[in-house]
């Protein structure tokens, strides 16, 4: 998805509190355009950090695996949450879960803005521990929730999601106009302008912003990641690929 970078009207203090006031707005007003569980985020505030991470930066997998990926993505949009469930499963059981890669999830919003936004801040409010799951469950439901929000029953569906993990109304309304928060997300956006991002997802390996696999390959599929990804792991890249491709040459010929 095109990301758009906030003016400095977005950016003010009192447009910022009235974000509870535009999650009862609907959708179509923020002109949504189409996309181009159970697990507990450490993070590295402590200085148990990689020279990739930053000091607030909230992932899972070994603090010493050799491959840090970084995703910057929007809770709403369509191409990141289809890669949250259909690439993520597997990233996480082959890279993750044995240690060789650590996932660090950095928020950058796209349209509708004012839910992204919500749907970010409220995830940072849940804590540490409930983050990867809470962004993991707005990607899992997140045309219902864009759904009750084109209803006009955005606030309501923003309630659930903070409710899901553990935060009461008192606790929701004060997370959206949290001032702290709100400063560290900023920072999340600005770093991702300043990389250059104008898109999500979009990804760093290793400190690296990396739009394609050597072959060419968009990063949306784990194949792709893995022309990266073992390399760097000191494995090879599976033969069956290049001895496809000289048949297909031969063939041709």
């Amino acid at each position: 998805m095109t990301y758009y970078p906030m003016t400095d009207s977005f950016k003010s203090s009192a447009l910022r509190k009235t974000l509870l006031k535009g999650l009862v707005t609907t959708v179509a007003a923020f002109g949504l355009v189409a996309c181009g569980g159970g697990e507990t985020a450490s993070t590295t505030a402590n200085g148990d950090t990689s020279k990739y991470e930053l000091p607030n930066d909230r992932g899972i997998g070994s603090k010493t695996a050799p491959i840090v990926l970084v995703e910057y993505a929007s809770v709403t949009c369509p191409h990141c949450s289809n890669w949250t469930k259909s690439v993520y499963p597997e990233l996480k059981e082959k890279y993750i879960d044995t240690g060789k890669v650590r996932y660090v999830f950095r928020p950058f919003p796209t349209p509708p803005i004012a839910f992204a936004d919500a749907g970010h801040m409220i995830a940072m409010c849940a804590g540490d521990d409930k983050f990867m799951s809470n962004i993991k469950y707005q990607f899992d439901r997140q045309t219902q929730i864009l759904g009750m929000a084109q209803q006009g029953k955005g606030r309501d569906a923003y309630l659930n999601i903070a409710k899901n993990s553990g935060l009461d109304e008192e606790a929701f309304e004060a997370c959206l106009v949290n001032e702290d928060i709100r400063a560290e997300y900023d920072e999340y956006i600005q770093g991702g302008v300043d990389l250059g991002i104008n898109s999500t997802p979009s990804f760093l390996i290793n400190g690296e912003f990396t739009k394609r696999s050597p072959s060419g390959a968009p990063l949306y599929t784990l194949e792709s990641m893995e022309e990266i990804f073992l390399p760097l792991l000191g494995e090879e890249l599976p033969e069956a690929e290049s001895e496809g491709e000289n048949s297909a040459e031969e063939t041709t010929e």
